[in-house]
């Protein structure tokens, strides 16, 4: 099974990785953070919100700049998991 990321349509931007200069698409998830894709990603599915009538695309997963930049780790929020 696919795993995907839920996005708003209309929250699409253009930017470009400050790290690696990959030419990026941001978003806004569904659960309301900002998020890099590479490129133009496709939609594999989408819905409208029947709250805001927003258009919400699902994208692949492993279309996240996250899992592609070389200085991914050195952006993460998350503390590093040190083996005991």
């Amino acid at each position: 099974m696919t795993k995907t990321l839920r996005v708003f349509d209309d929250s699409k931007g253009r930017g470009e990785c400050r790290s690696c200069h990959a030419r990026l698409t941001w978003f806004e998830l569904v659960s309301g953070k900002r998020h890099p894709f590479d490129g133009d990603p496709v939609y594999l599915s989408t819905e409208h919100d029947p709250a805001t009538m927003r258009l919400i695309g699902s994208i692949d997963q492993r279309e996240s700049h996250f899992g592609t930049c070389p200085q991914a780790k050195s952006w993460s929020r998350k503390p590093e998991r040190r083996e005991p």
